[in-house]
């Protein structure tokens, strides 16, 4: 089910330890993905779009090249840190919940990889309040597609890190989505997504996430399970990390 009891106590700094590793190696997001939920919405350029959650700006920055008026919002000072040297959109350290933006101001609400930490009825309050009254919400994850390699991938976090249970938290997003009352118009679609990376670049994909960064002991033990796995499915040096972007789109019902 989505998250309802409020933030974690340290959902909210949970990043600050991978913020670097989450800039340099967390995929982007298909073009496909942006295409759809621009046809499924009707927004067009220059609407505002608040990305909540925002982290790095990976998916800010992707409707700020679109001519969209893009604003993120994250309440990792240290994520924002990197969010802010890219630029190309406007950034503010504040909380889904309370995001601090004009009520009826904004046309796109977006969440990328972020929707299950979010307290889900509080959230759902302060969207219908900060967006116009035609106003849309859209949220979507990379979440990793099964393949051997992706396989051996998940047993390897599951043996290693205390916290899979993160894992396990985002897998089941999209499901409780589906489920939650008062959205309206609700559309939903699936795209491929992939990374190849290296070792170096696998390792930086491995401690992008919170549950590895945060919950891994024995980092030694860690990396040489890493690098067999590596080996194991390597091709010229590389492996495909294979994703699928699992998106949702909606617009709020009446309080």
């Amino acid at each position: 089910m989505l998250h309802t009891d409020g933030p974690t106590p340290d959902s909210r700094r949970r990043y600050a330890a991978a913020a670097e590793q989450y800039h340099r190696h967390r995929p982007s997001y298909p073009p496909a993905l942006l295409d759809w939920i621009l046809a499924s919405t009707g927004r067009k350029p220059p609407a505002r779009v608040a990305d909540v959650g925002c982290g790095t700006g990976i998916a800010t920055r992707l409707f700020a090249a679109r001519g969209f008026d893009s604003i993120g919002i994250d309440p990792s000072a240290e994520m924002l840190a990197f969010a802010r040297r890219e630029g190309r959109a406007l950034y503010l350290r504040a909380e889904a919940a309370a995001t601090g933006l004009v009520a009826g101001s904004i046309d796109l609400v977006t969440a990328a990889q972020s929707f299950h930490w979010f307290d889900t009825a509080s959230t759902m309050a302060e969207f219908r309040r900060i967006l116009r009254p035609d106003g849309w919400c859209a949220a979507f994850w990379n979440l990793r597609a099964a393949t051997p390699f992706t396989d051996d991938y998940d047993r390897l976090l599951c043996t290693h890190t205390s916290q899979y249970d993160v894992m396990l938290r985002q897998d089941a997003a999209p499901a409780a989505l589906r489920a939650a009352p008062g959205l309206v118009g609700r559309n939903e679609a699936e795209f491929a997504n992939a990374q190849w990376l290296d070792l170096a670049g696998l390792l930086g994909r491995a401690y992008s996430s919170s549950c590895v960064a945060l919950g891994v002991v024995d980092a030694d033990a860690f990396r040489r399970a890493l690098t067999e796995v590596f080996e194991r499915h390597q091709q010229q040096g590389r492996v495909e990390f294979r994703y699928r972007t699992v998106a949702f789109c909606w617009q709020l019902g009446p309080a």
